[in-house]
């Protein structure tokens, strides 16, 4: 199988998380059900905002929420029980009130890729309003972090 999903432009900051493959994440076949690796990716995500003080406590905190609005993943090959899988995820710079993250989700031993995804979240605040400005929170993070993105332009 192709890869279709394009990983987005721009520069980013990555953090990976190594995850074992439980027993009740997989069918009769022992093979990773496909709706599994999004948990991988949420898991991904909150390793990230954890390490870089971006996460959902930062936002909540900062009177924000952050809906996901779009989800894309490519399956590639399948993950099986008693795999140690390492999912990396990219937070990708942004001049608008949104964050974007890409996801690769690898076989560690092997580093085969079995999966690649992309998140988009926009802000809203408490209540669900939209916040269509760049919010204080996601300007200081990217200032505080600018030396250690990585891709264009670095």
């Amino acid at each position: 199988m192709t890869r279709r999903l394009v990983e987005p432009e721009g520069r980013y900051l990555e953090h990976s998380l190594a995850l074992g493959v439980r027993f009740q994440e997989v069918d009769s076949l022992h093979v990773v059900w496909h709706g599994h690796y999004i948990s991988y990716f949420e898991d991904a995500r909150v390793a990230f905002g954890r390490e870089f003080g971006v996460g959902y406590e930062d936002l909540k905190e900062a009177g924000l929420a952050a809906p996901i609005v779009r989800l894309e993943c490519d399956y590639l090959a399948s993950a099986r029980f008693g795999d140690v899988l390492e999912v990396t995820s990219r937070l990708y710079e942004r001049d608008s009130a949104k964050m974007e993250f890409y996801y690769k989700v690898m076989r560690r031993d092997t580093g085969d890729l079995l999966a690649v995804g992309r998140t988009v979240q926009v802000f809203s605040d408490i209540e669900g309003s939209l916040v269509l400005m760049m919010p204080q929170i996601m300007r200081n993070f990217y200032r505080k972090w600018s030396h250690a993105m990585v891709g264009a332009g670095d």
